[in-house]
């Protein structure tokens, strides 16, 4: 396992990343074709600052289309956008990719399941053709594959696809994490590190991993147990941790888990 964290892709972040020895980053785009569009701007001078600094890229994050949208055009976009990441992601040499399903829209589940399954099939032909891996992240942005129930339909019809796992978001749903992890520990193919605190029952705010009252040994156990090799990747999503804090609130994280590898 490595501990990296969520870039904005500028290069002062990989000259940190080198400084401060983490050896990875990943990199989100939003569901506009001007977010990823800048990003894939950005791939010629990727390349040069991971050899550069040594810093490698374990994943790009592709979220906030709607997958299954009912108008052919929105799903033609998202699957337009989700290619040209995937060619970026294999020109990086970067291992995987991840996204989401779509909006349930007041469809039931299988109905939803049978419709992602049939527009991102060839989608994931084309990761897999490319060397990569393919995986659905667990949060609510633009996605109903976030839980087991999706999860057990959906991932029977593509048993090389996998999970991208972050604690914070089955938290914010009133779910077990620690049940779901336990469980489908061996399809998670990538987590972010984003702790939450809860004041009075209620969310506070998104803390830096070991602030919160997120249970990270327990984490890492089920991790463990699981025989994880993928990178655990931590996600500066705070209004304290962040602008020229943000780095702070990264180390305070990597100090934290590092004490389980």
């Amino acid at each position: 396992m490595r501990i990296g964290f969520i870039s904005n892709a500028e290069e002062e972040e990989f000259v940190w990343a080198h400084e401060n020895g983490i050896s990875c980053v990943e990199f989100n785009t939003a569901g506009t074709p001007e977010s990823v569009e800048n990003l894939l701007a950005k791939k010629d001078a990727i390349i040069q600052w991971k050899k550069k600094y040594g810093v490698d890229i374990s994943h790009v994050g592709v979220y906030g289309w709607d997958r299954i949208s009912e108008n052919a055009e929105v799903r033609q976009q998202a699957d337009r956008y989700l290619r040209k990441v995937i060619d970026f992601v294999a020109d990086i040499k970067a291992p995987l990719i991840t996204t989401g399903g779509g909006e349930l829209s007041g469809r039931g589940l299988w109905e939803c399941c049978n419709a992602l399954a049939e527009v991102i099939a060839p989608a994931v032909h084309y990761a897999e053709e490319n060397g990569l891996k393919f995986a659905f992240y667990n949060c609510h942005w633009t996605n109903f594959v976030i839980g087991p129930e999706a999860w057990s339909i959906l991932l029977s019809m593509f048993p090389s696809v996998g999970i991208k796992f972050d604690p914070s978001h089955p938290r914010y749903d009133g779910k077990n994490w620690e049940s779901q992890l336990a469980e489908w520990g061996h399809r998670v193919y990538h987590t972010h590190a984003k702790d939450t605190l809860f004041i009075n029952g209620k969310p506070f705010e998104d803390v830096p991993a070991g602030l919160g009252d997120t249970h990270w040994g327990h984490f890492m156990a089920l991790l463990h147990h699981h025989n994880y090799t993928g990178d655990i990747n931590i996600e500066p999503h705070s209004r304290t941790w962040h602008g020229a804090r943000m780095f702070e609130g990264i180390l305070i994280a990597k100090r934290h888990l590092e004490q389980f590898l």
